[in-house]
């Protein structure tokens, strides 16, 4: 079978997830995670793909049925300073002392593994970086769309990205939304977990733009950002934003304190990469057609799925096979453009 490795799926390693359920009663965190998260424990919703989240040997198991697949691992949501803004920086070091141990632990099973940060302590989190760059050797580093509702192209955001340009490794950019973020202005939460299934794609969008347009690349011009779900909405609207923005031209620039755009708006936002993790042929054509087919990477969301991971692996991996690609672009979404992208042999 040939390789595969899944550059964005997902875990609770044990000793994380008992720390933070710790501060549960203080921050709710859990309206902040994956819709059916508060109910695992008391029991009311299937508890498949919480299991192959917090116990690795059903991880293992369940990753048997898939011949040549490794993992990338990144935590799941939501981010350690909606856990926890108080204690964020301890419970990154938590995680990623935990992610790195098992990943030197298991390299026959995954492939690296990217830290997360409290990005609400700028500080501390550039130091964080630092130290799980430099001695722990993870791949990257997750960010999430925004932090506690700050936009990330925010000035004292910025020495990530200086970090992660100067070390040449890779940003895996996931979304950030709570079900208390509602749909109308009118009401107070959202509903028909609109949220997570429309607000997620929409949140990574609004990242992407704003490190976009905000001269981020400008300044960082080889940073490589992940961008989970396929891209978000960028490759199916990329005609409206080329659009848009070369008729609201003058408004972007006033918007970028009297700076035009050095290129056009689409050549920023061809610089982000996908994974695959919207589960059909013509999605991947899509960010392909868009982005480039070296800029597409095998990432399937492991194990948010009714089957915890199984579906998410198969169905990406039939989506892939049957989209019209070449072998080698084929090739090169399953693990050549991940060992191209993190510097992997």
């Amino acid at each position: 079978m040939e390789e595969r490795i899944d550059v964005f799926c997902h875990i609770l390693p044990k000793r994380y997830e008992e720390e933070r359920w710790k501060s549960n009663e203080k921050t709710h965190f859990v309206e902040h995670s994956p819709s059916h998260l508060k109910y695992v424990r008391g029991g009311k919703a299937p508890i498949t793909n919480y299991e192959i989240l917090i116990d690795l040997e059903a991880r293992f198991r369940m990753m048997d049925e898939f011949p040549g697949y490794r993992q990338v691992l990144s935590v799941a949501s939501p981010p350690v300073e909606a856990v926890d803004p108080d204690k964020s920086d301890y419970l990154a070091k938590v995680l990623n002392d935990e992610l790195a141990e098992i990943v030197q632990k298991h390299p026959d099973r995954f492939a690296g593994a990217v830290c997360s940060l409290g990005m609400n302590k700028p500080d501390e989190a550039a130091k964080e970086l630092e130290r799980c760059l430099r001695d722990l050797k993870l791949a990257g580093v997750q960010l999430f769309s925004n932090v506690l509702g700050e936009a990330l192209d925010l000035p004292k955001f910025r020495p990530i990205f200086e970090i992660m340009a100067k070390h040449d490794k890779p940003i895996l950019l996931h979304p950030a939304r709570s079900r208390l973020h509602p749909d109308y202005l009118a009401e107070k939460t959202s509903r028909y977990i609109v949220w997570q299934v429309f607000g997620w794609p929409y949140e990574s969008t609004a990242a992407m733009a704003h490190i976009a347009l905000s001269g981020i690349f400008e300044e960082f011009p080889d940073l490589r950002i992940v961008v989970h779900h396929t891209a978000a909405m960028v490759p199916f609207f990329s005609g409206r934003i080329a659009a848009m923005y070369r008729m609201f031209d003058p408004l972007l620039t006033d918007e970028r304190g009297g700076k035009p755009m050095p290129k056009p708006v689409l050549d920023y936002f061809r610089k982000f990469y996908g994974d695959t993790s919207t589960f059909t042929a013509a999605s991947i054509e899509c960010a392909c057609d868009f982005l480039g087919a070296d800029h597409v990477l095998f990432g399937t969301d492991a194990p948010f799925d009714a089957e915890g991971g199984r579906a998410s692996i198969r169905e990406s991996t039939e989506a892939i096979e049957k989209a019209r690609l070449g072998a080698e672009d084929r090739k090169g979404i399953f693990h050549g453009n991940f060992k191209r992208l993190f510097r992997s042999s």
